[in-house]
């Protein structure tokens, strides 16, 4: 049997050279020097390009000591190429090397070794690095990416701090306040976890493929089937808006023993007057939410033990509260839009009956196949539903099903007036491109730095670009700018690891809501 696990969350394994690596157990920790021909490695959670630590050590000795993140950093040492002073691998925040764009904050960082054997030790850093408790913020401004490539652009940053911090009118980082707050970053609620619970676990889906037999998708046969599995989740798990309110579900806890406990919750805040509301509690693992004018459509993995078969349905809660009533069992996320009150959503690929369903807001309406067959990806634009099957495009009406081609190819995508825009990667960078709703070609329109696309959304004539900066597989960040005027984009959260992203984010008009499934953040949208 095939094993297949579905995350949020990414892991990095990174492996030195000649077979060793040395890793301190303290996260503060300098890393281990190498001895000649070794490679030294940062501080335990700076691995590689510098992790985000900002107390983590730079590389010691070796071929190449590798620099950390921020000016607190030990320096390389070693047998041919300096460390943190010399050459540095690219800060997190602070340009290629570190502080300075170089190696470390200062020259003296980084000393030379002797041919063959051991080198000095560099020199530490001058204290506290910016971003961390009661320093100054990472200062924001222009920064370009994607120099000598097409992808070349200038991004906006915002003054910020690192994750769970937030920038005071002083310009200090602090603990994020909850809110009321007008102009800042702010908590709208903390999240319920299980007691003493340290990171955030697996928050995705884990499957098994199958072969042989007929049986049912979630046993253990079914030619070609998809059987998925358990895992420890908690926290926010999803999260949506409409107009007025912003919506996310928690998925519960578990005791000691791995006993769910039944509270999974779906949440709503209202902007207006600042009051979190639970709009249904007692959901059995909620894993992902969606609205139509009227309702909730919420996904729940029926919350068994980790690494047992789950008991994945789909379910509808009236948005002015009430009962959860079941939709549709078998039900995995894959897509959903809404025109109204009516909702449409597609079955993941991995299941044997695979369509778009539509189901109205009745009280004893029943989902119907909408358009049969694989498909994902849907937007709604006036009287059509537009949808990928491959890398083509489809559209038809959402008053009767008429499928036709559209005549283009889009990977990420959204519309806009008379045209559909579609993220494009070129050579590891980003652009941005359209195409018109009628088919045709596709028109690059606008430079987005280096990054690998994940999501594009689309809020009245502003987008927002989900993104993996290019070389870095952990990391998430999210840009957005106009469709209309030429400013540069903004980044808004990252490059950050503790932000996995997808499902954990949404926005009204003015604000950005996210989560890093702990707690739910509030933070005002910038003019792009």
């Amino acid at each position: 049997m095939k094993i297949r696990q579905l995350s949020f969350w990414a892991a990095v394994v990174v492996v030195g050279c000649n077979g060793k690596l040395t890793v301190p157990d303290d996260p503060n920790a300098a890393g281990a020097a190498g001895e000649g021909g070794e490679i030294g490695v940062a501080g335990h959670g700076d691995i590689g390009v510098a992790g985000d630590r900002p107390t983590g050590a730079g590389g010691h000795g070796g071929e190449v000591g590798v620099a950390g993140a921020h000016p607190v950093d030990s320096g390389g040492h070693g047998n041919s190429v300096a460390g943190s002073g010399g050459m540095g691998v690219a800060g997190r925040d602070f340009g290629t090397g570190g502080w300075n764009a170089s190696g470390g904050s200062t020259p003296a960082e980084g000393g030379w070794g002797n041919n063959g054997g051991t080198g000095p030790s560099g020199g530490s850093g001058p204290g506290p690095a910016p971003g961390t408790l009661g320093q100054p913020c990472i200062p924001g401004g222009l920064v370009t990416e994607a120099e000598g490539s097409p992808a070349k652009t200038q991004i906006k940053n915002l003054p910020r701090c690192y994750e769970g911090l937030s920038c005071n009118s002083d310009s200090k980082c602090v603990p994020t306040p909850d809110c009321p707050q007008n102009e800042a970053l702010c908590v709208v609620r903390h999240a319920t976890l299980p007691a003493g619970s340290g990171g955030l676990p697996d928050q995705g889906w884990g499957g098994a493929s199958s072969s042989g037999g007929s049986s049912p998708v979630w046993s253990n046969g079914g030619a070609g089937q998809q059987l998925y599995y358990a895992s420890d989740k908690t926290g926010v798990t999803a999260m949506t808006a409409s107009d007025s309110r912003v919506y996310w579900v928690e998925y519960g806890t578990r005791d000691a023993l791995g006993n769910y406990q039944h509270d999974g919750a779906l949440l709503a805040y209202s902007p207006d007057d600042g009051t979190t509301t639970v709009v249904a509690s007692g959901l059995e693992g909620p894993t992902d939410v969606a609205i139509t004018t009227t309702h909730a459509y919420v996904y729940v993995d029926g919350a068994r033990p980790s690494g047992t078969f789950i008991r994945a349905q789909l379910l509808r809660v009236p948005l002015a509260g009430g009962n959860a009533e079941l939709v549709q069992d078998g039900a995995i996320p894959a897509s959903f839009a809404a025109d109204g009150s009516r909702a449409f959503w597609s079955t993941d690929y991995t299941l044997p009956n695979q369509n778009i369903y539509s189901m109205t807001s009745d009280s004893n309406a029943v989902p119907t196949t909408f358009v049969a067959g694989d498909a994902f990806k849907l937007a709604i634009d006036g009287s059509d539903l537009y949808y990928k099957v491959g890398s083509g495009l489809m559209r038809t009406p959402t008053a009767n099903a008429a499928p036709v081609a559209v005549n283009v190819s889009v990977g990420e995508y959204v519309l806009h007036d008379d045209s559909i825009y579609t993220l494009e990667s070129v050579n590891g960078g980003l652009m941005l491109s359209l195409a018109p709703k009628t088919g045709g070609e596709t028109t690059r329109v606008r430079a987005l730095g280096y990054s690998y696309p994940l999501k594009l959304r689309r809020l009245g004539d502003r987008y927002f670009v989900e993104s993996q900066p290019t070389g870095s597989p952990s990391q998430r960040q999210l840009l957005t700018a106009s469709f209309v005027g030429t400013d540069p984009p903004v980044r808004l959260i990252g490059p950050s690891r503790g932000w996995a992203g997808d499902r954990l984010w949404a926005a009204t008009a003015t604000t950005l809501y996210w989560s890093e499934g702990r707690a739910v953040y509030k933070q005002p949208l910038t003019t792009p």
